[in-house]
């Protein structure tokens, strides 16, 4: 007898810092399909209850370390320090594994970004967080947040560009058109060109197809913006 799959699941995991087992909820993917993606692929969903950047980030009821599938398992004794002094030590224990409205999932990111800060990890990861906290703000509509997060995304990325530490994450083709996109987002047009010239002018542009075209209509897009600020500059 087939049974009608169930939008939501528990997901049971173990914390990477204390090593507490604990369930979380997860939603399965054919009930969180967007219907449309931006140009930084962010998505958009017509219910946000199917939303799944609401269930990205785990959050671990014992000692309160929040984290995604990218964080690594290793850390430094400092790292260890810091996460217990100013997370583990003042935590009160609660319970992010039900259901997530807007609000709580703003509140799994925060902590997740801080987590993330105090551990140390990849500049690759920060930015991924930043970036998706963007997004939920984006699709509530409050852009001076949204700006706030994409700015620190950036910052995360031009790292994670500078110490290559994205490189088992995806390719460089991608991480130079979210530079360039993310760049003309926050109206920093003639940075955004920059990296996006790079694409164009990359021998293996060809590999990735869908980057190439997109990088293009971009590029095009933020060339206009730039001139249309600029009118005297030629940004190329």
């Amino acid at each position: 007898m087939v049974t009608d799959l169930m939008p939501f699941y528990d997901k049971k995991l173990t914390c990477p810092y204390c090593g507490q087992s604990f369930t979380t909820k997860k939603i399965r993917s054919h009930f969180s399909a967007p219907y449309k993606t931006d140009p930084d692929f962010c998505p958009h969903y017509k219910d946000n209850l199917y939303n799944s950047l609401y269930y990205h980030v785990s959050v671990c009821p014992s000692c309160g370390f929040a984290f995604n599938s990218e964080f690594s398992k290793d850390f430094t004794s400092s790292a260890k320090y810091m996460i217990q002094k100013n997370i583990a030590e003042k935590w009160k224990s609660r319970d992010f594994g039900k259901l997530r409205d807007v609000n709580t999932a703003i509140e799994t990111f925060k902590l997740a970004i801080y987590s993330a800060s105090l551990k140390e990890e990849r500049h690759f990861v920060l930015g991924g967080l930043c970036l998706r906290l963007a997004w939920i703000y984006r699709q509530e509509n409050q852009p001076e947040d949204e700006q706030r997060f994409l700015k620190l995304a950036v910052k995360e990325y031009d790292a994670s560009y500078l110490y290559s530490d994205f490189v088992n994450s995806w390719s460089p083709l991608r991480h130079l058109y979210m530079l360039g996109e993310l760049n003309r987002q926050i109206g920093e047009y003639k940075q955004a060109i920059s990296y996006f010239s790079k694409i164009v002018n990359d021998p293996d542009r060809n590999r990735d197809r869908l980057i190439l075209n997109r990088t293009r209509e971009q590029w095009s897009l933020a060339t206009e913006e730039y001139r249309n600020q600029n009118p005297d500059d030629n940004p190329q």
